[in-house]
């Protein structure tokens, strides 16, 4: 793995005859009581000491990555686009800043079904962002949830679904990581990185205590499990981590700490 290049938005790494490029999204805050302890009550102040806070709120970065390679270029999630929060829809800027052009996009992936990670297959005009798309592929689990969301019917028609060990493109693999949503998705890419969605919504604790859970999670117990599973799985085979949520560069490996992890993000000079 080599970082081939970073802006402020948007850091591309090389895998063999594979790139993976991390686009930046945007920011915004959430409530601390979003952060559950395994009771699923909010965690309390003294647990907070080591929370990554802005005026107050956790500090939510929000991701979208694309693989490229020789079969086409793959978009996994496209953020809020301006369907959630105004600091949010910043997606277009670091693809023109990565060298991405919205009709280079040949297939689409989603981890799962929330807006900030669908808003932005729709752009402004209500039209398709990605026309030359020929492929949506959502989680069977979720093709209900997608279809009754009225701002995305214009993807409908190119919508399939998305099964564990789907190959939505040459080299990257589906992997189920159920509990944040039904169908939550990880997608590991040439067998040396995965991209695993919002397995992790505050590294700052979740990665030095898993346990925690976030409030939007449908199912936290089987969220936690997946994190853990996953998380033990990325150190025993090396992997490295890509998050939707995780702190810039987006992307990075983890190790054991504690009784917990530790993530540390590659950057540019790092």
């Amino acid at each position: 793995m080599r970082i081939l290049r970073q802006g402020p938005l948007s850091i591309e790494v090389e895998l063999a005859d594979l790139s993976v490029i991390m686009l930046s999204d945007g920011e915004t805050g959430m409530p601390p009581a979003h952060l559950r302890g395994p009771d699923g009550a909010a965690l309390p102040a003294d647990d907070l000491a080591g929370a990554d806070l802005v005026a107050g709120k956790l500090r939510l970065p929000v991701r979208a990555f694309v693989v490229r390679g020789p079969a086409g270029c793959l978009l996994i999630d496209s953020g809020a686009g301006r369907a959630w929060h105004p600091t949010l829809g910043r997606l277009p800027a670091a693809m023109v800043e990565a060298g991405v052009g919205p009709n280079e996009v040949t297939d689409i992936a989603l981890t799962h079904t929330h807006i900030d990670h669908l808003g932005g297959l729709v752009g402004d005009d209500g039209g398709l962002a990605f026309p030359n798309a020929r492929r949506v592929l959502v989680a069977t689990e979720e093709l209900s949830a997608f279809r009754n969301t009225p701002r995305m019917i214009p993807v409908l028609p190119r919508v399939i679904p998305l099964e564990q060990g789907d190959g939505p493109m040459r080299g990257v693999t589906a992997i189920n990581a159920p509990g944040h949503s039904p169908g939550h998705m990880a997608f590991l890419v040439d067998g040396r990185l995965l991209i695993w969605g919002d397995l992790v919504h505050h590294a700052a604790l979740q990665f030095p205590r898993p346990e925690i859970t976030w409030t939007f999670d449908e199912d936290p117990a089987q969220a936690r499990a997946s994190r853990i599973a996953l998380m033990e799985q990325s150190v025993e085979a090396g992997w490295l981590v890509a998050g939707a949520h995780l702190p810039f560069s987006g992307i990075g490996r983890i190790s054991r700490q504690g009784d917990g992890y530790a993530f540390h993000p590659i950057t540019r000079g790092a």
